[in-house]
């Protein structure tokens, strides 16, 4: 198993071992804790999507603290013309394990273990998640466009920044 265990130190000083790696398989934990840090995703749409990933369609990598799921990110791998490429369309932190750098560190992890053949991220943000695009930013994420009306979130439409990053 591919895993990384990164110490961080928290504002009270107190230091924090956070696991990386990449999801291989699923079991009733996984399912569990998954259902847990996404309480709006069914059970059975769980294993729907890690069936994909057990299938190669999607890579996902998660963050761990004490064992238990805190971050997710997930990228749908491009085929054919797109082999190159990787979109990343889920980067989720367990709320009250926000602010700590945990996005930032799985998303540095997951984009050095990729597959050697993708050599560009591609992702789709809405314009107004500020947080979000300051950390792709940081991240060295570059903006490349808009695409009006790409969503509906609550019954409305929204803009989606369109962002990418060369990683080889």
């Amino acid at each position: 198993m591919n895993m990384f265990i990164n110490p961080v130190k928290e504002k009270n000083k107190k230091t924090i071992n956070i696991e990386f790696e990449k999801l291989k398989h699923h079991d009733l934990t996984t399912i569990e804790e998954l259902h847990n840090l996404f309480p709006f995703w069914k059970r059975n749409s769980i294993l729907k999507k890690l069936k994909k990933t057990e299938k190669e369609k999607d890579i996902r990598f998660i963050a761990k603290i004490d064992g238990k799921i805190v971050a997710h990110v997930k990228y749908i791998l491009g085929k054919s013309l797109h082999k190159h490429r990787v979109e990343m369309v889920s980067l989720m932190v367990e709320e009250n394990n926000r602010r700590k750098g945990i996005a930032k560190k799985l998303v540095n992890y997951s984009l050095k273990n990729l597959p050697e053949e993708k050599t560009l991220v591609i992702l789709a943000v809405d314009k107004k998640n500020k947080p979000a695009i300051n950390l792709y930013k940081k991240l060295g994420f570059k903006e490349h466009g808009l695409l009006k009306k790409a969503s509906i979130v609550d019954g409305k439409y929204v803009d989606n920044l369109l962002m990418n990053k060369k990683i080889k």
